[in-house]
């Protein structure tokens, strides 16, 4: 799905932090962004202001809040201003701009940076910029740490009640984005949605992958458009009305793309990777980002989202994945310029592959997924600039969150999808435990009590 979101979240996210009732975790995001609000009227105050006394009281107050904000690991200057924008995507997959950047143009880019070429081959790559000193990294615009051990079975059920919509669905638009059949609606309460249905043949499959991913990657620290699985009514189409669904909250203040290169020395974006290869994400690239801009407490604040988790699992949105997704580019040049001896290899059997051959979906509703994949090498659609950066310290951050994830939740985010088959949430649960497991045993580190880097 491409330029699925029209909006993008603003003050409240659902799912900030510990505790058994969501509303609770509400309280924390909106702490955070309370206290850079309150630091930014202070800074526009400060540029308004007449008189050295008075500029000195104000600059002092400001550099009080600052040394606090600090102290308490929130960089509050990732609030203010949008540091990035991607190039709107028009058209179809191969002809949209973040595509053609991304797999052609900065790829070209990076072989003439020396300086990070050079750390690389020496095996001294530039670590993350934002990393705190115990190894995490602060609050910020793109991820507020939160208590993953904390958050119950009982409070994802509780949030998957306030995400969904309530009573019947109005049509607000219909959705013209990308291939996926949806459209935009309204409930009762006057809460805005973007409503998808399954592709033909694949029953539950793209629904659930973008209820499972997205509750699980939310419930790490990112921010994350809250969907929920619906039975579609009151619309008065017959071409929806009955149709199991899946649908998102649109919030406001959309204001573009984001685009991972401009974040590649952030911990938080690099790691990424790790928890696009848990999940199987191969749709975790810059076309599936949103920026918001809202104002809290009279002061507009920027946060960069991640969207659509319809890629994840064993779905790839219009269609079941492959053997091959995930470890390599959809477009793999390297395999083109090799094409005249890797096509006589393969025809002889003299090329292995690390996936198989004739690898088969577990079923309709499931697609093909299993718990084979590069930890470390993980490949989206196409490149995701930020992963090329990763180093071993930002995929350890990462499984260290991992790790906090217990059984009891992640099969609670599965029984959220509403599987209609026992089978098929049994199956992804267990899949998704294997993968996790993959990614501790390579990171070295234990479940749930295991050493881990602190979140902060």
């Amino acid at each position: 799905m491409r330029r699925l979101w029209l909006a993008a979240a603003c003050v409240v996210l659902l799912g900030a932090d510990a505790g058994a009732d969501p509303r609770e975790r509400e309280a924390r995001v909106g702490a955070v962004l309370g206290r850079v609000a309150e630091w930014a009227r202070a800074k526009d105050e400060l540029s308004r202001a007449g008189g050295a006394d008075r500029r000195a009281e104000i600059r002092g107050r400001v550099e009080r809040m600052e040394a606090e904000l600090a102290r308490d690991r929130i960089d509050y200057a990732s609030f203010v201003g949008i540091k990035s924008r991607c190039e709107d995507i028009q058209g179809d997959f191969f002809f949209d701009g973040a595509w053609i950047e991304n797999t052609i143009y900065h790829r070209f880019l990076r072989l003439f940076n020396l300086c990070r070429n050079v750390r690389r081959l020496v095996g001294r790559p530039r670590g993350a910029s934002d990393a705190t000193p115990s190894g995490g990294v602060p609050d910020s615009a793109l991820f507020i740490n939160r208590d993953i051990a904390s958050i119950s079975p009982e409070s994802l059920a509780a949030e998957d009640a306030l995400i969904a919509p309530r009573g019947g669905i109005t049509i607000t638009g219909r959705k013209k984005e990308g291939k996926s059949e949806g459209f935009y609606g309204r409930d009762e309460r006057g809460e805005e949605y973007i409503v998808i249905v399954d592709p033909p043949g694949m029953l539950e499959q793209e629904t659930a992958a973008e209820v499972i991913g997205s509750t699980l990657v939310r419930m790490a620290g990112y921010n994350i458009a809250s969907s929920s699985i619906v039975s579609i009514s009151g619309t008065g189409n017959p071409q929806f009305d009955g149709r199991r669904g899946v649908a998102t909250r649109l919030v406001k203040g959309f204001k573009g793309h984001w685009s991972y290169r401009d974040f590649k020395d952030r911990r938080e974006i690099r790691a990424t990777m790790i928890f696009a290869g848990w999940l199987h994400n191969t749709d975790w690239v810059d076309h599936n980002t949103g920026i918001s801009v809202c104002e809290v407490e009279g002061v507009p604040l920027t946060r960069y989202y991640i969207f659509d988790f319809g890629g994840s699992l064993g779905s790839w949105n219009i269609r079941t994945k492959e053997p091959r997704d995930g470890w390599e580019y959809y477009v793999d040049f390297g395999e083109i310029l090799l094409w005249p001896v890797l096509k006589p290899m393969d025809i002889a059997g003299l090329r292995r592959r690390p996936w198989p051959a004739d690898g088969r979906q577990f079923s309709e509703a499931v697609g093909y997924f299993d718990s084979r994949f590069p930890v470390d090498r993980y490949r989206s659609n196409y490149p995701n600039l930020a992963w090329a950066e990763m180093t071993r310290e930002d995929g350890l951050w990462a499984a260290g969150l991992i790790a906090s994830y217990t059984g009891e939740q992640v099969r609670a985010a599965v029984d959220l999808a509403r599987y209609t088959s026992p089978a098929d949430a049994d199956y992804v649960f267990r899949t998704l435990m294997e993968r996790r497991k993959r990614i501790l045993e390579f990171y070295g580190l234990a479940p749930q009590g295991g050493s881990r880097p602190s979140p902060g």
